[in-house]
């Protein structure tokens, strides 16, 4: 079919273009006219692929979920431990909100650009933005993104935390658990500025992305452990309790 690389090439450079428009201006304000402009496709080629602009918004947080989910599952075995888990949970996050499209990374380069070359834009997106922008100014597409998208990431890491507590992915603790190891990473992101200033001296975030990796790793690690022991000694009876009942 001689029509189907053209045709794969404008649906890229549409998926890319929207990715940008978005990012940039938001999804109210983001128009088809701009996005078709960047993609250098004719206006009608968002309905021919995607069918409107929403659907197009949704096919974009497809492809970014896609992308982060082939970087875990590419460098962590099926049967790996927890502690690794959890590991490449927090860098593949780290990654999504540092790195534009994890080209930069060695695991992304590794991979070649089967992974990001649909994601490579000369004005450096990055994807973060675009959840971030749905955050602050939530559409209606934003309970298919949570249920489709980030539920499941959310119950990965439920899993790996249940697994090293020895709870149950339910349990509040798991939750609360999971919720710090996330905070840690967010306040990098957030905190930015203030960070950048309060250390004017040292590299910016970007450029320590590694140890920064390792650092939230093994504090979270750490403090999993001791909220499990905790737990244990808190549940445990007491020695007057024992002694009533005759121990």
């Amino acid at each position: 079919m001689p029509d189907t690389e053209p045709t794969n090439n404008t649906r890229e450079r549409l998926l890319q273009a929207a990715l940008e428009v978005f990012a940039e201006h938001g999804y109210r304000a983001a128009t088809i006219r701009e996005i078709c402009g960047r993609a250098e496709a004719n206006i009608a080629a968002v309905h021919y692929h995607f069918g409107d602009k929403r659907s197009l918004y949704e096919a974009i947080y497809g492809r970014l979920f896609e992308t982060l989910r082939a970087r875990r599952t590419a460098f962590l075995p099926a049967d790996a431990p927890p502690e690794q888990r959890l590991r490449v949970h927090i860098q593949a996050l780290l990654e999504e909100l540092f790195r534009c499209d994890g080209g930069d990374s060695e695991q992304g380069n590794s991979q070649g650009d089967s992974q990001g070359g649909g994601w490579r834009s000369e004005r450096q997106v990055r994807p973060s933005t675009l959840f971030f922008n749905e955050m602050a100014h939530p559409t209606e597409v934003l309970d298919r993104i949570v249920t489709e998208h980030l539920e499941p990431d959310a119950r990965e890491l439920y899993e790996i935390v249940a697994t090293l507590l020895e709870t149950t992915t339910n349990d509040p603790m798991t939750i609360d658990c999971a919720a710090s190891v996330i905070g840690q990473i967010l306040y990098y992101h957030h905190a930015t500025p203030i960070i950048e200033r309060l250390h004017p001296h040292r590299p910016p975030i970007a450029e320590r992305l590694d140890a920064l990796v390792e650092q939230i790793w093994w504090f979270s690690l750490g403090g999993i452990e001791r909220t499990k022991q905790a737990r244990t000694a808190f549940h445990q009876p007491a020695l007057d309790d024992a002694a009533d009942q005759g121990c």
